[in-house]
């Protein structure tokens, strides 16, 4: 086992982290090992990595059970990005060059420096306009100081509320999203969006299918994870 390489996901919540281990094995990934950690008030406030040290500190034993191939991915809070829809660049732009560009234009949005910004962007279907998310530098530099302290092998760092589309390859055709929650937040995603809102806002699933105009009566729930389909 200790020579498999593992494919794991670590959510970053308030007052715990979930972690899941996966391995290819017989032709098809499978579960191996799950963790639940909790966290003391104030290492994680507002969705933000407030004390990095005792953070890196209270992952230490769960660090060690992992093997030394491994492939780490990240999700932090949606809440903790923002998202804007730009008109598509009026002339041809090399990869590089359009990942400044959607910078900029994030940046002249927000009136915050380009620097001070993390910037990913997807083309709208028809290419008219580009989805532009943008997070704050600070927050994912958090985590890469964790992976650091760690010695993780990252390979993404993600908002928890994208990571569900993964989900959607095995959904039933007539169900058009997936959305979870906790005691603190709804995460959700559509095959055009996602996003997350307050449970202080939006207390019960219908409200929320009512939000994003995702019929309700589409809707599936498992008690047991809190999981439901739009």
């Amino acid at each position: 086992m200790a020579f498999r390489n593992w494919r794991i996901g670590i959510h970053i919540q308030q007052d715990k982290i979930a972690i899941v281990a996966l391995r290819f094995e017989r032709s098809r990934w499978a579960l191996c090992r799950w963790w639940h950690i909790a966290l003391a008030p104030g290492i994680v406030r507002n969705g933000q990595v407030a004390d990095g040290m005792a953070l890196a500190e209270r992952l230490r034993g769960w660090r060690r059970e992992l093997p030394l191939q491994h492939q780490v991915s990240i999700a932090f809070p949606a809440s903790r990005t923002l998202q804007k829809r730009v008109p598509s660049p009026q002339i041809s732009l090399r990869e590089s060059e359009q990942a400044m560009w959607a910078a900029s234009a994030m940046a002249q949005q927000l009136e915050m420096p380009v620097s001070s910004l993390c910037v990913d962007y997807s083309a709208s279907p028809d290419a008219s306009e580009w989805r532009v998310t943008a997070a704050q530098r600070l927050d994912i530099d958090a985590l890469r100081q964790l992976a650091a302290r760690l010695k993780l092998r990252v390979s993404a760092i993600v908002p928890d509320a994208s990571a569900l589309s993964a989900f959607f390859p095995w959904l039933p055709a007539e169900l058009s999203g997936l959305a979870w929650h906790d005691e603190m937040h709804w995460i959700w995603a559509l095959p055009d969006s996602w996003g997350s809102c307050p449970r202080a806002e939006v207390a019960a699933f219908a409200q929320l299918s009512a939000r994003l105009n995702a019929p309700a009566a589409r809707a599936l729930f498992d008690p047991a994870c809190r999981r439901m389909s739009l």
